[in-house]
C-alpha cells in the first residue's frame, strides 16, 4: 500500500470525490465541485492510502481554517459559547477522514491522520462528527482529539466538535 499526496484540482481529486461518494452513497455532482473547491483553500493538504492494485482504500484531507470559509464561520459561535474560540486562530479544519469499510481497524485512518497532521503548519486542529457516529468518536478520542463542544447543530443533526494540539 502507499499512500499519495492529492495536488490541487488534480485528476486525483476528481477520484478522491468518487471515493467519498462511494463510501457513503452521495451525489458525486455535489461533491466533487466542493473537493475541488476546496483543494484551493489556503494550506489545503490532501492524501489518499491505495492498495496494492492501485484501488483508493483511504482518503483524507483539509486546510487552514480562515473567516468568510462556511465551516469556519459556522464553528466560530459554538466555540465562543464553550469558551473555546481561540481554537480556530491557526487552525488546520480537517474535512474528510474515509476508510473502505473492507480494511478499518488495520491502521490505515491513523496513518493517513498522522502523515497529514505532522505537516500541517498550523498550532491547532479541529473536526467535527456526528454525535451518533461512536465509531468515529472511539477512533478520534484514541488518537488524541480532545472534545471540545457537543450537541452542536450545524443543521438537524447533532454534532460534536474536536480539537487537537498541533506540533
Amino acid at each position: 500500500m502507499r499512500i499519495r499526496k492529492l495536488a490541487r484540482n488534480s485528476v486525483l481529486i476528481r477520484s478522491a470525490a468518487a471515493f467519498y461518494q462511494k463510501a457513503w452513497q452521495v451525489s458525486y455532482a455535489d461533491i466533487a465541485p466542493r473537493f475541488i473547491r476546496h483543494s484551493m483553500y489556503p494550506g489545503y493538504q490532501g492524501l489518499v492510502q491505495q492498495d496494492e492494485k492501485g484501488q483508493m482504500v483511504g482518503l483524507v484531507y483539509g486546510y487552514t481554517s480562515r473567516p468568510g470559509q462556511y465551516y469556519h464561520d459556522l464553528l466560530r459561535p459554538a466555540l465562543q459559547e464553550a469558551g473555546r474560540a481561540d481554537w480556530l486562530d491557526d487552525c488546520f479544519e480537517l474535512v474528510e477522514l474515509v476508510v473502505d469499510p473492507s480494511v478499518r481497524s488495520l491502521g490505515i485512518g491513523t496513518a493517513l491522520l498522522d502523515q497529514l497532521l505532522t505537516a500541517a503548519p498550523n498550532r491547532t486542529a479541529v473536526l467535527t462528527t456526528r454525535e451518533k457516529n461512536t465509531g468515529a468518536i472511539q477512533f478520534y478520542e484514541r488518537n488524541g482529539w480532545e472534545l471540545l463542544k457537543d450537541s452542536f447543530y450545524p443543521n438537524e443533526k447533532a454534532y460534536r466538535i474536536y480539537g487537537k494540539e498541533l506540533k
